[in-house]
């Protein structure tokens, strides 16, 4: 009895091949974006500073403002736009300015120039930031509470 070859066959290497080809035209583009991952990180650390002024002001017993522009939001000490060097406040490594800077491909727009936190941590007003990137998100300040999400 003649021993069975066993492999596959060319039909199968090829079809393997073409599905392979057509996954990497397809999700390719996708993993190699720059502007999904730019646009997730700026909406992250845009989330965190906001969170990081709110703690502050309880800590300082208010007196913390953000300033928000097309470039990003800086932490300051008065409402002042553009904020005097002496009202930069640090950040919570110490660099001074604190500021997140919106990073190339990506921009923003906000309902609010400035929000200010008491020393409860409540902001003065809410706030809606469109990150316009790949995809689009929105970042939402609660005006009662300071949630942000």
């Amino acid at each position: 009895m003649p021993a069975r070859a066993s492999g596959f066959t060319l039909v199968e290497l090829v079809g393997v091949i073409a599905i392979a080809g057509i996954l990497a035209a397809v999700a390719a583009p996708r993993f190699f974006d720059t502007a999904t991952f730019s646009s997730r990180g700026y909406s992250d650390a845009a989330a965190a500073f906001l969170r990081y002024a709110q703690k502050m002001s309880i800590a300082r017993h208010g007196g913390v403002h953000v300033l928000i522009d097309s470039g990003g939001m800086t932490l300051c000490g008065v409402t002042t736009n553009p904020c005097p060097a002496a009202s930069l406040l640090p950040g919570p490594d110490g660099s001074q300015p604190f500021e997140v800077v919106v990073p190339d491909g990506v921009s923003q727009t906000g309902s609010a120039a400035s929000i200010s936190f008491d020393a409860q941590g409540r902001p003065d007003s809410g706030l809606v930031l469109n990150i316009s990137g790949d995809p689009t998100r929105t970042l939402t300040l609660e005006t009662e509470t300071g949630y942000v999400y």
